[in-house]
């Protein structure tokens, strides 16, 4: 075999065991506490703030919260002294809490009554009611656009 073709391997710069065991193990310390803040977050957060932000992440004693609104963002950067304070009651040490933004939307339930009649009136929907046919291109159009032109919306523009 010729080595001239063989590819040049780069050679790794291998970590011990045990350096790989240790960040192992604190990797599982943090998600340990962090799972313990999400257990008793209703407590720490209170109420009105416990469906508006949640804790996402847990590293090197720094946990990051998500905020659903800048409002409520606001109210949480001037309650974290206390909220620190709270968390640190439980038995975890914190040295900062990070809180960022979050635009998460609600979910909408479909079955609502008021959604399905928010649907029917929507402005993309077309009321079948209020259409007639276009004289020029023999296409459905709002009753609006043939009393405005004579004409379809198409066929306005083809004359612009």
């Amino acid at each position: 075999m010729n080595k001239k073709y063989l590819p040049i391997l780069k050679k790794r710069n291998p970590e011990s065991l045990r350096n790989c065991l240790d960040d192992f193990k604190k990797s599982w310390e943090d998600l340990h506490k962090l799972s313990e803040i999400i257990e008793n977050w209703r407590k720490l957060i209170g109420l009105e703030l416990f469906n508006e932000c949640k804790p996402l992440k847990f590293e090197n004693k720094i946990l990051t919260i998500t905020v659903n609104h800048p409002q409520w963002r606001q109210a949480l950067i001037y309650n974290k002294h206390s909220l620190k304070e709270r968390i640190e009651k439980i038995g975890i040490d914190l040295n900062e809490i990070k809180i960022i933004q979050n635009y998460e939307p609600k979910a909408v339930n479909i079955n609502n009554p008021n959604s399905k009649l928010l649907w029917e009136k929507h402005p993309s929907r077309v009321n079948r009611n209020n259409m007639s046919i276009c004289k020029i291109c023999n296409c459905p159009t709002p009753k609006g656009e043939i009393s405005r032109w004579g004409k379809c919306t198409f066929c306005w523009r083809q004359k612009i």
